[in-house]
């Protein structure tokens, strides 16, 4: 063990003006007489009283009989009669009192008061420090960095810098837990979706973002938030205050400034600097729950960061203590039987071992880099492909890469960089009688020795890397990776039946908007379990250039004129598509048979694999507005597919 983490603990609050808003009162029982804000002063409708032995903590108490008080203090909003403060730093800190009336919510002006010392006894608490650093007995702080959460790290949930959860069932097993406490033992997401071009992609400026959280015995609790963002970056400096008075619920506040967020979230909370909850704060993940609050209708929207120490690798997340660094020594893949690892065929029903085999660069991340975690003993990608510093391979050397090695030691590099000649394998790597350059776009790859990271059949899934970094014990702990895929043996594959039910393509079929019909193929956002649908929606999978073919029929409708038009609506951009419906047609509309069959064909030219299922809508629209006339009765209209076919 090479570094042990002692973190100083500390729970409290800090100075927090907040805004003024309207209280949401428990009991509507009000008094009748009007109040007047002139009625709210210290002293007469309540007071602040510092502790007899400790004058950081702050008594508040309602004297005003029969009325909702309402507070607004550094620790947040509260609606109790009587609370109770716990401010650790000195300063000048201003509590409001409220009271509900028929009329409304009435405040008093802010009450301020001082606490002229520091009391570091009461930092005790260790989501304090995993939170901002904490501070040591002088009151010196240790700056947190925290930065959006660019990939899934273990044993954390999340992989992305945002995600969702049902606010009404928070465990997402049925059981209809609303309540939200810390910890992710608490709380399962119902959709993490990782990067979404219409949603945050992986390249987006927000990814350039931090918000950096720090103690200060002179400031107190400061804030400062660096968000990127189309405009280019902006900072914004003020405070935060963390409320634990439950620990199992902690809230945090910001003033003058709000919680990091990406632009796009602008529009769907309200709320960024009030009373937001704290679901996961450890030294490595910090989690942050918001309620959506647009016409989307209440939903959790989840924030997740990681420490910028993690991130970049100078901290790993450990395995054992949560407080130890716990490093385990670096372990070099190892094989049984690494040839025969290396020449297994698997299919869907059967595997084999072949004479001879070809890998191609996977699709998606053709090569990336591998680091050696010593917190989760387990090689782990940096996922860095398509950044500047690892830019993606060039189109012509991608298309033509494929590298083919047989049982007798022969191997043939097909592509710009071709190369044949005689190969071993020697312990796990495989030894090539030249240097050969693998890839010489993207991030160049040239080697004569291979070592294989991993080599799973099942998986489909072929990794050879070149080492680049030593750790200090000098083992290699860092490889520059080819991810490669099993070519499959045999003639050119035929299309792939999508197996379907008119019956129910008939069952689900709606007018929008009494203009246009649909025809849904899928729509993650409609609620629906998998069998309302009628495909399955995780056997549709269109790899990089894969087409998918539709070929239906519409009878029942009473035509008045030839002309309309249909298209497939989609909101996944598989082929840039505007809209829906209108917007739709007169971009790629095409003339609708009207006493035929209709052949529709979508290609994914996103650029990686397209997976349906979770993963937007798919739904083929037909204009009827001013062509036909619009059904009453949709059960009088048939829809009729032929085939789905995928090639």
């Amino acid at each position: 063990m090479k570094k042990i983490i002692t973190y100083v603990m500390s729970a409290a609050v800090c100075a927090f003006a907040g805004n003024l808003a309207s209280c949401s009162p428990d009991s509507h029982d009000t008094p009748s007489a009007s109040v007047s804000p002139e009625d709210l002063v210290e002293g007469y409708a309540f007071t602040v009283t510092p502790d007899a032995n400790d004058p950081n903590t702050i008594h508040l108490k309602s004297l005003v009989k029969g009325v909702q008080p309402c507070w607004d203090t550094p620790q947040g909003r509260s609606q109790a009669e009587e609370m109770t403060l716990q401010l650790p730093f000195s300063g000048e800190y201003s509590v409001t009192y409220g009271v509900t009336t028929p009329a409304g919510a009435v405040w008093g002006e802010p009450y301020t008061f001082n606490v002229s010392g520091n009391n570091f006894s009461m930092l005790s608490d260790e989501i304090w420090t995993n939170l901002a650093g904490g501070v040591d007995e002088n009151g010196n702080g240790n700056p947190k960095v925290w930065v959006p959460m660019d990939r899934k790290y273990e044993p954390y949930e999340g992989s992305s810098p945002v995600g969702y959860m049902s606010h009404t069932d928070v465990m997402n097993d049925g059981s209809g837990v609303s309540d939200l406490k810390i910890g992710g033992d608490n709380w399962n997401m119902n959709w993490d979706p990782g990067f979404q071009s219409w949603l945050i992609p992986a390249d987006d400026p927000y990814m350039g973002s931090s918000m950096t959280l720090r103690l200060d015995a002179q400031g107190g609790c400061i804030a400062e938030i660096n968000r990127v963002d189309g405009n280019g970056p902006s900072t914004k400096v003020g405070k935060f205050n963390l409320n634990v008075t439950d620990p199992a619920r902690p809230l945090i506040s910001f003033s003058n400034c709000e919680m990091l967020h990406a632009a796009w979230g602008d529009g769907v909370c309200s709320n960024y600097f009030q009373d937001l909850k704290i679901i996961e704060c450890t030294p490595y993940v910090l989690q942050i729950a918001t309620m959506r609050t647009n016409d989307e209708g209440a939903w959790w929207i989840v924030w997740n960061f990681v420490s910028k120490d993690v991130q970049d690798g100078t901290v790993q997340i450990p395995t054992g203590e949560p407080d130890l660094v716990q490093k385990t020594p670096v372990q070099e893949p190892t094989y049984d039987d690494l040839k025969t690892a290396l020449f297994t065929i698997s299919g869907s029903d059967v595997s084999y071992v072949a004479t001879a085999t070809t890998y191609l660069l996977n699709e998606e991340k053709p090569y990336d880099f591998r680091w050696w975690n010593p917190g989760t003993a387990a090689w782990e990608w940096i996922n860095g492909y398509g950044s500047t510093w690892a830019p993606a391979v060039d189109g012509d050397e991608f298309d033509e890469f494929a590298l083919k090695i047989d049982q007798k030691g022969n191997y043939e590099l097909s592509g710009p960089n071709a190369a044949d000649g005689k190969y071993t394998i020697e312990g796990n790597k495989l030894v090539f009688d030249k240097e050969i350059t693998f890839l010489a776009s993207g991030t160049p790859i040239k080697a004569q020795e291979l070592t294989v990271m991993k080599a799973s059949a099942d998986d489909n899934e072929m990794i050879f890397g070149v080492p680049t970094e030593m750790d200090e014990t000098g083992a290699y702990n860092r490889y520059l990776c080819l991810n490669m895929t099993v070519k499959a043996i045999g003639g050119p594959a035929g299309p792939t039946e999508i197996k379907f039910s008119n019956e129910k393509f008939n069952e689900i079929k709606n007018l929008e908007a009494n203009k246009y019909l649909r025809i849904p193929l899928y729509n993650q956002y409609a609620g629906k379990d998998d069998s309302f649908w009628a495909i399955d929606p995780s056997k549709v999978k269109l790899r990089k250039g894969q087409s998918m073919t539709l070929k239906f029929s519409v009878s029942g409708i009473n035509w008045l004129k030839e002309g309309a038009r249909y298209t497939v609506c989609t909101n996944d951009n598989l082929e840039g598509y505007p809209g829906w419906d209108a917007a739709v047609y007169d971009q790629t509309g095409i003339p609708f048979v009207q006493n035929g069959e209709n052949t529709y064909t979508i290609t994914n030219n996103s650029g990686s694999t397209y997976n349906m299922y979770n993963n937007g809508a798919m739904e083929i629209s037909i204009e009827l507005d001013g062509y036909a006339e619009i059904p009453a009765d949709l059960s009088t209209v048939t829809v009729t597919f032929t085939s789905i076919t995928i090639q």
